[in-house]
């Protein structure tokens, strides 16, 4: 399957996910202006810190996830709680990686309220299966910060452990407190 001919959509016990659209910008506006939850947003090697006040700052935003889908570069999910979107998900394959295999960078964005083990757990468990097949990656790396102390602990139930290595970004600046996680088959 190719993900960015048809974007597949994930559901869990108490969330779904689907591609992003224009419409959840007012929604996602409210993540993305969370104070809370603003420390945690993963703006390595990106053109914007993610940190919004305005829905035109936020659909310009969503525009370029848009964009950047239909482009090949990355796909960005919204992640909906009853319908409403309460954060987003994002996915890219980057070339190399120390094996030369490839690698996979995932970006989980989350309303500060969601920002807890569980729900971080819940969602991992149901994309991460998929994520390897469909971006054909031997490795996912995702960014954990020491103060989403719950956060690292769901990667720790889903097996990922700290890298050693910082990140290199394509502009050739190193980004640090990266979370590794090999695939293996089952």
């Amino acid at each position: 399957m190719n993900v960015y001919r048809s974007c597949p959509t994930f559901i869990t016990p108490r969330f779904n996910l689907r591609l992003v659209r224009m419409e959840d910008a007012p929604y996602l506006l409210r993540v993305y202006s969370d104070k809370l939850a603003q420390p945690c947003f993963n703006s390595d090697n990106c053109h914007s810190d993610f940190r919004y006040n305005s829905l035109a700052e936020m659909e310009a935003c969503i525009r370029m996830w848009l964009w950047s889908y239909e482009n090949g570069c990355f796909v960005r999910w919204t992640i909906l709680r009853l319908d409403v979107p309460v954060g987003t998900v994002e996915m890219f394959r980057r070339d190399g990686g120390k094996d030369g295999l490839g690698e996979g960078v995932l970006r989980i964005d989350l309303l500060s309220k969601y920002e807890q083990s569980d729900v971080i757990d819940e969602i991992l468990r149901t994309i991460l299966p998929e994520m390897h097949e469909l971006f054909g990656c031997a490795r996912i790396l995702t960014k954990a910060l020491p103060l989403m102390a719950k956060r690292r602990l769901a990667l720790i139930l889903h097996g990922f452990f700290p890298s050693k290595e910082p990140l290199i970004g394509e502009n050739g600046v190193e980004y640090g407190c990266y979370w590794g996680r090999r695939y293996v088959k089952l």
